[in-house]
């Protein structure tokens, strides 16, 4: 409404002044002198208005401009930044890989008797999540069944099913593996079975060993060899507890495994080994030594 009375008063002025004007221009130069300075005075409010309300407009417009301006800019930084920080992660993710395959090839080199296969850790069994995972690499990089598993720490544990592109490796930490393990002290050799814990997912158990039997809390446990699945002299882990079961005459060691399974990416499928398989020997009669097993001189 306040607009509409604005837009009537100016075209009432404009009126006016036109008529003025003609009346002026009738009369003479000094009336016109007196009608220009009329008008002069009576538009002259009106021209403030509108050049006021121009010059507004106009720093209106530049300040929605350099605020866009600003708006898109920080958009672009704020991009820009996100793509940074993306690539800092990315960057920090191949080190990390690099440092872990050049641990790998490093063990390659110190293991010539193997030939590997690199694999991926794609996906853990829901099923069974801390016991079984799944590789990237199955029948078609010459994987079969029953093939161990390592990484440079030591043994994780065996091919259980194969598919052309992917397979599943049973942990040693399942406690329906079984792994022919024994004492790599020297002066000790204690033979025996290394399973899984069933009371305690992330520990291993080496059974079945004689009250008398010389392990001791610190000894590194490694593979025997025996059995064909696992090569001899694989780490499985080290003795941390030594218990007596009760109401018997054997005992059992609680192992530590040498592997970090929480932290598995990458491990070494062992498709090929130049070692013969131990025979285990029948057991000395007393206050004689035993025989050594063949196929492990030097062990």
């Amino acid at each position: 409404m306040r607009f509409f009375y604005k837009k009537a008063v100016i075209l009432t002025v404009a009126v006016i002044t036109v008529f003025l004007l003609a009346t002026s221009a009738a009369r003479g130069k000094y009336q016109f002198s007196f009608s220009e300075h009329l008008v002069t005075v009576v538009l002259a409010p009106v021209e403030s208005v509108v050049a006021k309300l121009g010059y507004g407009l106009r720093q209106a417009g530049a300040t929605t401009g350099q605020i866009w301006n600003v708006y898109r800019d920080n958009q672009a930084l704020r991009a820009e930044n996100e793509q940074l920080r993306q690539n800092i992660i990315d960057v920090t993710e191949i080190v990390a890989e690099n440092a872990r395959l050049r641990t790998m090839l490093d063990y390659k080199k110190t293991a010539p008797q193997f030939d590997f296969v690199t694999a991926s850790v794609i996906a853990r069994d829901p099923g069974t999540w801390t016991s079984v995972i799944v590789i990237n690499r199955g029948a078609d990089s010459g994987i079969t069944k029953d093939m161990a598993v390592v990484t440079p720490q030591g043994l994780v544990g065996s091919v259980v099913q194969v598919y052309s592109t992917t397979a599943k490796v049973q942990l040693i930490l399942d406690p329906r593996s079984a792994v022919g393990a024994l004492v790599q002290r020297p002066d000790s050799r204690v033979v025996a079975i290394v399973e899984g814990n069933t009371a305690r997912m992330a520990e291993l158990r080496m059974v079945n060993l004689a009250r008398d039997a010389d392990i001791i809390k610190g000894d590194k446990i490694i593979t025997s060899g025996f059995g064909g699945i696992y090569p001899k002299g694989l780490l499985v882990g080290e003795a941390v507890d030594v218990v007596n079961e009760e109401g018997g005459l054997l005992k059992y060691a609680v192992l530590k495994p040498a592997v970090d399974f929480d932290r598995l990416e990458e491990v070494s499928v062992i498709v090929r080994t130049r070692e013969p398989i131990p025979v285990p020997q029948p057991a000395a009669p007393p206050g004689q030594p035993q025989a050594a097993p063949k196929g492990a001189a030097g062990q």
